[in-house]
């Protein structure tokens, strides 16, 4: 798997997103915020990713909602220092929902499932499966 920035960026995308195009050439928006968890002081940090058209509107399911997935990590200091900085953990964040190997974070079997949940390539998979489903056929 792999992305590329997308070169000119879409005049679409909303504040703070990125375009990438995936390796199969599909254009995602990608954006990360982090906030300060009130009960511990430790960074939070959500990542989104959304299918997009070239022009930076969104790619949606039948019922019109977007092709979106999201990922949330609360950190903290060790790993921070340990992964050389916020923004590397960022970045981590980012490639979680990007489908894209997230290490040195997060490499045990353990989140594999919730990695693999995260990424946008997983959503964009199961969004050819979405709509509605025709009961009295099937039964």
């Amino acid at each position: 798997m792999s992305y590329t920035k997308t070169d000119p960026q879409p005049a679409g995308l909303n504040a703070g997103e990125t375009a990438v195009t995936l390796d199969d050439g599909t254009i995602v928006a990608v954006q990360a915020t982090t906030k300060v968890q009130e009960t511990s002081g430790c960074p939070v940090i959500a990542a989104t990713a959304r299918a997009i058209n070239t022009d930076g509107t969104p790619k949606t399911l039948a019922d019109g909602s977007p092709i979106a997935s999201t990922f949330h990590h609360t950190s903290n200091p060790d790993e921070v220092n340990d992964t050389g900085g916020i923004g590397q953990v960022q970045k981590c964040c980012l490639l979680a929902v990007l489908g894209e190997s997230t290490s040195p974070l997060w490499q045990d079997p353990i989140h594999a499932t919730a990695l693999a949940n995260a990424s946008i390539r997983t959503a964009i998979l199961s969004a050819a499966h979405a709509g509605p489903v025709d009961a009295g056929a099937l039964l």
